[in-house]
């Protein structure tokens, strides 16, 4: 075989390798998946343990603040085929019913306080003495946007929720109004009402720091240019990170014990919410929108009753029994 031709098969060959290989992922099946950020490193287990099973399916994820997840669907018209949030609350005051016809809650978790050795007061702080710690002149706490995450309102609603049960209104004077003074309080006779304008007058370079969604303060916690930030329990055990553990009532482990509203997007009569502040439940859909439906409903059976409430429990997330809400397909009711 001449060297001319010997290079026309090889050439020929590789070209076939590469089509083949192009045409095996095209025909591959997308699950899109919109998801919260404090699923992030499970869901990244979930994929891959997923797609090994099924390797013609190609589980493609975008993790942001729940409430992020849930208007890319709602107010952007993005498509997605399976939707996990950690407030299934986000879904009833966001989708339902008009992009979204049932949901599933299905597991809890635990807000606490994160740190680091590299935090101030780190040998210090402990479960009786945090609020002191905090209020420290030299100490910067971190949350989450509370317009896009539940980690952030629900943070938010701790901080003042702390400040009505020890009775320490500084705590919420130095930690949120300084910072962002157009934060409103109403109270009557049904419950209290935290109003977080749509447009925050957030005063940046304090002590108080915000970002997106909470996992994105963990970069400034291990760096040491913030010394705390309220943070879901399993996403600081899968980072590694030190913790106090805050009451019951105030960790949301269980309803806490003053009726309390968050008010999302406050003054903007499209996008304003009401989410009440109870204990922590994450919650599933599928969206009406969704394109690989089908495959997105094996992939919810496959996490709830397969492999996948493995991964979800070694991640630190605690399983609840099912609650299945609206018109919940008969495949994945158990």
């Amino acid at each position: 075989m001449s060297r001319r031709t010997y290079l026309l098969v090889a050439g020929a060959i590789v070209a076939l390798l590469v089509t083949s290989a192009f045409l095996a992922r095209s025909r591959k099946v997308e699950v899109k998946v919109f998801h919260a950020g404090s699923l992030t490193l499970a869901l990244k287990e979930v994929e891959e343990a997923y797609e090994q099973l099924n390797p013609g399916v190609d589980v493609v994820r975008e993790p942001s603040g729940s409430v992020m997840a849930a208007r890319k669907v709602s107010d952007l018209g993005k498509a997605c085929d399976l939707l996990l949030v950690a407030d299934y609350r986000v879904i009833e005051e966001y989708l339902m019913p008009e992009h979204a016809s049932w949901y599933v809650v299905f597991c809890s978790n635990e807000l606490v306080l994160a740190y680091t050795e590299r935090s101030r007061y780190a040998s210090e702080i402990s479960e009786e003495n945090w609020v002191d710690i905090l209020l420290r002149p030299d100490v910067r706490v971190g949350f989450s946007n509370p317009n896009l995450d539940p980690c952030g309102y629900r943070a938010l609603a701790a901080l003042y929720l702390a400040s009505e049960l020890y009775g320490r209104e500084e705590l919420w004077r130095e930690l949120v109004l300084k910072h962002i003074p157009n934060v409103k309080v109403v109270a009557n006779e049904s419950g209290c009402y935290i109003l977080f304008p749509a447009h925050p007058d957030f005063r940046a370079g304090g002590r108080l720091v915000m970002r997106d969604k909470s996992v994105d303060l963990i970069q400034l916690l291990e760096a040491g240019t913030l010394n705390y930030a309220f943070e879901y329990r399993s996403v600081a055990e899968e980072r590694g990170l030190k913790y106090v553990r805050l009451p019951p009532l105030l960790s949301l482990l269980r309803d806490p014990f003053l009726k309390t509203f968050v008010v999302l997007y406050s003054g903007d009569p499209r996008r304003e919410r009401r989410i009440e502040i109870r204990r922590i439940e994450y919650g599933l859909t599928i969206p009406k929108s969704c394109r690989s439906c089908s495959e997105a409903l094996k992939l919810v059976k496959w996490l709830l009753y397969g492999e996948g409430k493995r991964i979800l429990e070694e991640h630190g997330f605690t399983l609840l029994p099912y609650r299945f809400i609206g018109q919940v397909p008969k495949e994945i009711r158990g």
